[in-house]
C-alpha cells in the first residue's frame, strides 16, 4: 500500500507539471498487480520517460549514452506510439470526462502539429524529431540515417524524414479518434487542417506519399497507376472517408468514389488479410487494418461497400479466432471486432489475455558509440521499451465495457 500511495502521490505531480521531458520515473508494476494498478504505472513511466513535446517515443536509452531528455533510442515508429497513445488517452477521457485528462488529448495534437511544422513542408510529417543542434549517434544506428534532416522552420531541431503508409494510416486514425472522442471546437478544427493537408498532398500526387523532394516514399504507395497491396487500397479508402468527414470538403468524397468505380479499391480491400503463406500472415498488417476498419465502419452509409468492408474483416477474424495472444497487440482485435459488428466474440481466453497483460520493460545493453575522433566505443547502459498498445487496449475495453475498474 505504501508502494501504491507514493505512486499515486509522484502521478499526481506529474499531471499538474506537464509536459514531462526527463527521463525521472523508475518504479515498475509487479507482474500480480491488478490491471488498473499496472496500467496507472505503466502510464507514468511513459509521460515520464518517453514523452517529447507531446509525442512519445517508442523506445529510449538511458545516460551515459543516452541525454536527459527522451531523444536517443529508435524512432521510425513514434507515430505508431503516439497514435496508441493518443488513442487511450481518448478513450480514458470518455470514461472519466476529467479535463486533465482532454489535456493530455490536447497535448499530443500538439506534438503532430510539431511533426508537420518541422519539416517546413506543409502535409509532409516527420517520423519524429529531436530538438539538438547537432547530429546524435543514434541516427546512425537505426532505419535510415540518411533520412535524418536539421529542420529549417524549426531552427534547433533534427527530424526523421520518409514516411510511409502505416505511419500515414497511424496518423489518420489517431485523429479521427481525437476528433470524435476529445476535441473541442479549436482541437476539431486543428485536427481537420492537419488531416486535409496530409491526405490532399496525397491526393494532389497522384495517391502517393510523397516527401519534402516530392518524390515517392520507399513505403508511400496507395497510386491506381502502380502495382500495390490490397491491405494500401483499404487504408486509403479509409483515410479518404476521415478526411472528408473531418473537412467535408467533396474532394476526398469524390476521390473516394472514383478509387472506386473507376479502379475497384473496394474489390481489393477485400483481399486486405494475406492468410496464406503463413509468414506473410503479420500482426503489424492486421493493426493497420484495424485502424483502418475503424475509420470506415460507422461512416460508410453504403450497403454494397459495408458489406465488403465486413467481408475484408471477416477475412481478418478468420485468422484472429486463433490467437493465442501472444503478442499485446493481438488482445485488440476481438474488442474491435466485436465493436465494429455488434457480434461479441471477446471469450474467457481473452478475457485472461487481458487481465494478464505485462509489457513495458528496462534492459541493461551495450551500444557502439562514435567517438569524437571517429572511433567506435562500445558503452553499457540502460534502455527502456514502451507499453503504449497495452495502454490503449486497456482504456479502449474501459470504454466499450469488456474491461471492469475492479480488474
Amino acid at each position: 500500500m505504501k508502494r501504491l500511495n507514493s505512486f499515486i502521490f509522484g502521478l499526481s505531480i506529474s499531471l499538474l507539471s506537464l509536459p514531462i521531458f526527463a527521463q525521472t520515473v523508475n518504479e515498475f508494476p509487479n507482474p500480480d498487480d491488478p490491471i488498473h494498478v499496472r496500467v496507472a504505472m505503466y502510464d507514468a513511466l511513459m509521460r515520464g520517460n518517453h514523452n517529447n513535446e507531446g509525442v512519445f517515443m517508442q523506445h529510449v536509452i538511458f545516460p551515459p549514452v543516452g541525454v536527459e531528455k527522451p531523444l536517443v533510442g529508435s524512432q521510425e515508429d513514434c507515430l505508431e506510439i503516439t497514435g496508441a497513445m493518443m488513442a487511450a488517452y481518448c478513450y480514458r477521457y470518455g470514461v472519466t470526462k476529467k479535463p486533465e485528462h482532454r489535456e493530455q488529448c490536447h497535448e499530443i495534437l500538439r506534438g503532430m502539429v510539431k511533426m508537420e511544422k518541422v519539416t517546413g513542408v506543409p502535409g509532409v510529417f516527420a517520423r519524429s524529431f529531436n530538438k539538438t543542434d547537432k547530429p546524435l549517434w543514434h541516427e546512425s544506428q537505426h532505419f535510415f540515417p540518411i533520412e535524418w534532416h536539421e529542420s529549417t522552420s524549426m531552427p534547433g531541431y533534427r527530424w526523421e524524414g520518409d514516411l510511409s503508409s502505416d505511419k500515414f494510416v497511424d496518423i489518420c486514425y489517431m485523429l479521427s479518434v481525437y476528433y470524435d472522442m476529445a476535441a473541442d471546437a479549436e482541437g476539431k478544427k486543428i485536427a481537420a487542417e492537419l488531416i486535409d493537408r496530409l491526405v490532399g498532398r496525397v491526393v494532389d500526387h497522384n495517391f502517393k506519399l510523397v516527401d519534402v523532394d516530392n518524390k515517392m516514399t520507399l513505403w508511400g504507395n496507395f497510386c491506381p497507376d502502380l502495382p500495390h497491396q490490397a491491405l494500401n487500397s483499404l487504408e486509403i479508402l479509409a483515410a479518404l472517408k476521415t478526411a472528408h468527414r473531418m473537412t467535408g470538403k467533396d474532394r476526398y468524397h469524390e476521390a473516394y468514389r472514383m478509387l472506386i468505380e473507376k479502379h475497384h479499391y473496394d474489390d481489393e480491400a477485400i483481399m486486405a488479410k494475406v492468410i496464406w503463406p503463413e509468414m506473410w500472415n503479420v500482426i503489424w498488417d492486421d493493426k493497420l487494418a484495424c485502424k483502418s476498419f475503424w475509420q470506415l465502419f460507422g461512416h460508410e452509409k453504403d450497403p454494397s461497400l459495408l458489406n465488403k468492408y465486413t467481408m475484408s474483416l471477416n477475412r481478418h477474424q478468420y485468422s484472429w479466432a486463433n490467437s493465442e495472444y501472444e503478442r499485446i497487440g493481438e488482445i485488440w482485435f476481438p474488442m474491435v471486432y466485436s465493436v465494429l459488428t455488434g457480434e461479441n466474440v471477446v471469450t474467457e481466453k481473452t478475457i485472461e489475455a487481458i487481465k494478464n497483460m505485462q509489457e513495458m520493460k528496462r534492459r541493461t545493453r551495450k551500444f557502439p558509440v562514435t567517438q569524437a575522433d571517429g572511433s567506435v566505443k562500445m558503452v553499457e547502459t540502460q534502455d527502456e521499451n514502451n507499453a503504449a498498445q497495452l495502454i490503449r487496449n486497456y482504456w479502449f475495453g474501459r470504454y466499450y465495457g469488456f474491461i471492469d475498474a475492479s480488474w
